[in-house]
């Protein structure tokens, strides 16, 4: 691979959040991490991991109602948890349905539907959706299956995912903010 991507930046969300983010692309695939703030306390603290083909592989989740993990198994299916202070303590996800395509989307995230959408920006033109299955990480904790998860390009750099809020994205398949900055994570 050539030239791999290694950034780190920071802007602020459209809802009003503050987006610190990294992604560091490998032989592996890329790894993305994101802390979301907002009024000077954390939100959540994600890493998620992607093939080298974009496809979904690892997720790692913190915020304020517990921690969740997820992966992908060669047989089709999305395993995890949810550790939480609740009665049950742990909630296992177990063999949920998730095919090679299908994204896993967490609400809020701009980092989250940066990483979602990268396979795609090569095959959607502008003002075109693909369709795909997946799995949504609501902002209220609640998890659920979609069978038809449209993605959408409005721009070259604008995409929505399942009706979200629009999300930037540069030509690196990078997140981009209106008062975005960027730096490299390497010394050069």
């Amino acid at each position: 691979m050539s030239d791999p991507t290694r950034k780190a930046g920071w802007g602020t969300a459209s809802d009003g959040s503050l987006v610190t983010w990294t992604v560091s692309e490998g032989r592996r695939g890329r790894r993305w991490r994101e802390v979301i703030a907002r009024d000077g306390a954390v939100v959540h603290a994600l890493l998620l991991e992607t093939d080298p083909d974009g496809r979904f592989s690892h997720m790692e989740l913190a915020r304020a109602d517990g921690l969740w993990t997820f992966h992908p198994e060669g047989d089709g299916t999305l395993h995890g948890n949810h550790v939480d202070r609740s009665e049950e303590g742990v909630r296992h996800v177990e063999g949920w349905p998730f095919g090679p395509d299908d994204a896993l989307v967490l609400e809020g995230s701009p980092v989250g539907t940066a990483a979602a959408v990268d396979r795609w920006r090569g095959s959607v033109a502008v003002g075109g959706t693909a369709v795909t299955g997946g799995v949504v990480i609501g902002r209220d904790g609640v998890l659920r299956r979609e069978d038809a998860l449209t993605l959408e390009r409005s721009s070259v750099g604008a995409w929505r995912v399942g009706g979200g809020p629009p999300v930037e994205v540069d030509g690196a398949g990078l997140p981009a903010f209106p008062d975005g900055q960027r730096r490299p994570l390497e010394r050069g």
